[in-house]
């Protein structure tokens, strides 16, 4: 018998139960934490996972541990240094659910340009007449600021093409595209209509969206947020749409999820919340699935994974 791994049921049935056929020992519980870890697979080599929290105490409790592959594309729900220190790689899936995140980041810019949260609001209230008075606007020849070129960054600006958008682009490293035009982050900020923001969450980017950034944007501009909720400064965000400083916001991610009950964006009418559903499709949770799949098996194999995020300190592969 193979190496157990353990692994979401829903991940299982996605990939066709491609490690079990590979004949790894194959666990599946709905949503591997540390609690299952440690209490349903303490011996598994290979972990794949979403975006739970995990505490650098798994390690030595886990000496078999040979790598955790993140389902998605960030991992800042789990220390990289202190996994490669114990020999563990952490792998990610890039641009494997970028099509659906850009999707509906663009879906967002809709429904705030149209006013479709209060429409629906007040047509279920039966409030026809009121519904429709809410005028909205097109989207096209609107200014759409990206902030961050990568897999997602890119997939929305090709969508956006077909929309009659000026599209803004502030990223690390600009390249030659054309797709859009690379400018400074304050005059993204200036001239945007709606500012997407679709970088990775890191020391950097904490909070980069700030107070600062606010008073930048229009009273008529949109922020969408489908990356991390730790990129945007929450108060400041809250204090911005309270006072009219911005029109309003999409947000799927935010700095503590579940987004607490207490949280005065739940009485926000200029706000659309989503629970960090952005890739949630089913053709982009297969293809996540399926190449986290295949990073652990390369690892188990004593291969290099493709998509590596750390460097394993004498990392001991098992084949």
């Amino acid at each position: 018998m193979k190496p157990k791994v353990l692994m979401p049921k829903v991940a299982a049935e996605l990939t066709d139960n491609y490690l079990a056929k590979k004949g790894y020992d194959v666990v599946t519980v709905d949503n591997p934490g540390e609690t299952e870890l440690l209490t349903v697979a303490p011996d598994a080599a290979a972990v794949m996972m979403i975006s739970k929290k995990l505490s650098n105490q798994i390690y030595e409790q886990m000496p078999n541990l040979k790598v955790l592959a993140r389902r998605g594309v960030g991992y800042d729900n789990i220390d990289v240094n202190a996994a490669a220190e114990h020999g563990v790689w952490v792998t990610n899936t890039p641009g494997a659910n970028a099509r659906s995140v850009a999707e509906a980041a663009l879906m967002d810019m809709m429904m705030l340009a149209r006013q479709f949260r209060a429409v629906d609001q007040r047509t279920r209230q039966g409030d026809w007449a009121g519904a429709y008075q809410l005028m909205g606007h097109d989207l096209s020849g609107a200014t759409v600021g990206i902030i961050g070129f990568g897999h997602v960054g890119q997939a929305l600006a090709q969508l956006l093409t077909s929309f009659g958008v000026r599209t803004l682009i502030n990223a690390r490293q600009p390249v030659e595209t054309t797709l859009g035009t690379f400018v400074d982050r304050e005059t993204l900020l200036r001239e945007a209509d709606f500012v997407s923001i679709n970088v990775a969450a890191n020391a950097e980017t904490f909070r980069s969206i700030d107070e600062t950034a606010f008073k930048l944007m229009k009273p008529t501009a949109f922020l969408v947020n489908l990356a991390r909720g730790a990129i945007v400064d929450e108060s400041a965000m809250i204090h911005a749409l309270s006072t009219g400083e911005i029109a309003g916001a999409a947000l799927d991610v935010f700095e503590v999820e579940p987004l607490p009950q207490n949280s005065p964006l739940y009485r926000l009418d200029n706000v659309i919340l989503t629970p960090h559903v952005g890739a949630n499709t089913v053709e982009a949770n297969r293809e996540m699935a399926m190449t986290a799949a295949k990073m652990i098996d390369l690892v188990l194999t004593g291969q290099t994974p493709t998509y590596a995020v750390n460097q394993p300190k004498m990392a001991s592969q098992t084949s």
